[in-house]
């Protein structure tokens, strides 16, 4: 889960005045200084962020607009190590709560509401809810069928408690996610008895968690411990699913401790306990993670390996490399060079965040990344200047690859008698895969008046024999470019660009490329109001995204967000 962070906002260094004992006290002259340094932190912008704010720091984006219109899930565990918990003080003038309101055409719906409550000097309390989706038309998958009626609608709370003893502390938490949605029928000139299996999908996600953190420098060893049971359940899904569910119970934590201020050992781990209450086979997956970490101004070193073990659907120990090395020189430069790897958990949780639409015919094995190697330079020679170069090799066990347009039949089941598939569904298949990949970005921003960026990435995708056909999803090029002008006082206005071109296969005509351009503006009524428009998809092209389903044509929502 979300781990919590405090951020250290302000140093202020008093200083005496001195005098000398010896003498009485000068009642015409009395010198005072006082030396006062605020310090300002600054947020350097990313090419790209793919993912939502944390909950525990509620803020607004630069821009002040955050549309959140993913279909990814909110929820999810976190696999990266947790941290100790550290006591800073807390910026006085942060605001703790932030809410957005937005509707657009097609029943575009995006509706977020965080607040943080710092309740005593000990206690600290995070809520969080959002509502998002659409309903409307969108085109079919079948040529020469008329549009279909299209429904996804997703609701997220969450609320996390922490409170600060002396030298550890105590967090308790959970999240409740529900998800409506309809699968596309096969053909709309089906009867209503073949069409209702497709109409009404529910999925409900939850979880509930109980951790301990040590506090800063409070004993020898840092350390931190976190368990929880989270459950996915579906109402309606394919025959191959019927109303089935998952049960996971997560564990994750360190321990580790310092050698000197420039070195440090830890060891990670992350177990997960997956039960099912169908016919699949539970299983166990324990991860580990020791590392060494040298870190100066100038070097930053990470040496460590992920070692893994499962006890089903592809049991066995596999090993990983953990290092990175980064090194800066000339104040602004950085050469880096990384091999990581490990595995990832493909339970229900992680195959939702690929595509609602997903059917299986059996359990998926866990991806294994056994190498990620990757070698590149960032920079940043002027003020608001920034690019980076790199490149990398990356091979794959049992990748997930999502197909588009699987046709499930159980047409039977409705009394038809009709040997037509009722509805298309997203195919989720697995193999094992080589990707060697080359990327450059480069950024410029100048005196928040203008804010450019554009980054690409080619990939050359070598499959196992007899899965070619999986890579019809995959990327081969990427291009992500945008750009925010300030035109007055308070009104922005943003460009933005995203192009994927699809990697071709023997199996089937490649399919069309993602093909985005959207504009945007936001205007600042009062300093914690804003109202935005955004106008989505201004090419009305019509491509499968990455689940596998259409996109939505030309799309536009507005709307208005505050902090309070």
């Amino acid at each position: 889960m979300k781990h919590i962070s405090a951020i250290l906002l302000c140093v202020m260094m008093p200083a005496g005045v001195l005098f000398a004992q010896s003498q009485p006290e000068d009642s015409t002259l009395n010198r005072t200084v006082v030396v006062e340094n605020q310090y300002n932190p600054e947020v350097m912008d990313a090419y790209k962020v793919n993912v939502l704010p944390k909950i525990e720091e509620p803020a607004v984006a630069k821009k002040d607009i955050d549309y959140a219109m993913s279909v990814r899930p909110l929820l999810g565990w976190q696999s990266a190590p947790m941290e100790l918990v550290s006591n800073g003080p807390v910026q006085d003038k942060a605001l703790p709560g932030y809410v957005r309101l937005s509707y657009g055409n097609r029943n575009n719906t995006d509706i977020k509401l965080s607040y943080l409550w710092n309740m005593t000097d000990r206690d600290r309390l995070d809520v969080m809810g959002s509502f998002y989706g659409f309903s409307g038309n969108v085109a079919s998958l079948n040529e020469g069928e008329w549009d279909w009626k299209s429904r996804f609608f997703r609701t997220d709370v969450s609320l996390g408690y922490r409170h600060r003893f002396d030298k550890v502390s105590l967090m308790l938490g959970g999240a409740f996610g529900s998800q409506v949605f309809n699968y596309m029928p096969y053909s709309a000139s089906e009867p209503s008895s073949v069409l209702s299996s497709a109409v009404s999908q529910r999925y409900s996600m939850g979880e509930g968690y109980v951790g301990i953190a040590s506090e800063e420098n409070a004993f020898p060893l840092d350390f931190a411990l976190q368990t929880g049971f989270r459950g996915f359940g579906y109402r309606h899904d394919t025959r191959f699913l019927p109303e089935t569910s998952q049960h996971t119970v997560h564990t994750q934590g360190f321990v580790g401790g310092t050698i000197n201020d420039d070195q440090r050992i830890d060891v990670a781990f992350v177990m997960d306990n997956v039960m099912y209450d169908a016919y699949w086979k539970d299983y166990t997956l324990l991860q580990l993670n020791p590392y060494y970490t040298y870190r100066t101004d100038e070097l930053n070193l990470r040496l460590g390996a992920h070692v893994d073990w499962q006890s089903a659907n592809g049991s066995g120990i596999k090993a990983a490399p953990d290092v990175k090395l980064d090194y800066t020189f000339a104040d602004s430069y950085v050469v880096f060079v990384h091999a990581v790897g490990g595995a990832r958990l493909n339970d229900f949780y992680g195959l939702n965040e690929i595509t609602p639409y997903w059917m299986l015919y059996e359990p998926l094995r866990s991806t294994y990344t056994y190498l990620d190697a990757t070698a590149g330079l960032k920079a940043s020679p002027v003020t608001g200047l920034k690019f980076d170069l790199y490149g990398g090799y990356k091979f794959l066990k049992d990748e997930v690859f999502a197909l588009p347009g699987v046709g499930d039949n159980y047409a039977d089941l409705a009394g038809t008698g009709s040997s037509v598939p009722d509805a298309l569904y997203t195919m989720l298949g697995q193999g094992d895969a080589r990707v060697a990949y080359v990327g450059a970005g480069i950024g410029y921003g100048y005196r928040g008046m203008f804010d450019f960026s554009v980054a690409g990435q080619y990939n050359s995708w070598n499959p196992e024999d007899g899965t070619d056909n999986f890579l019809m999803l995959k990327p081969q090029f990427t291009l992500d470019a945008s750009a925010d002008f300030k035109l007055l006082d308070g009104l922005h206005a943003g460009i933005a660009y995203q192009y994927e071109g699809r990697v071709k296969t023997d199996w089937a005509e490649r399919l069309d490329p993602v093909n985005n351009l959207s504009v945007s503006a936001t205007y600042s009524i009062l300093e914690r109001l804003n109202v935005f428009v955004r106008f989505n998809n201004l090419l009305n092209k019509d491509y499968i995204t990455s689940t596998g389903y259409p996109v939505q044509g030309f799309n536009v929502m507005a709307g208005i967000s505050c902090r309070f």
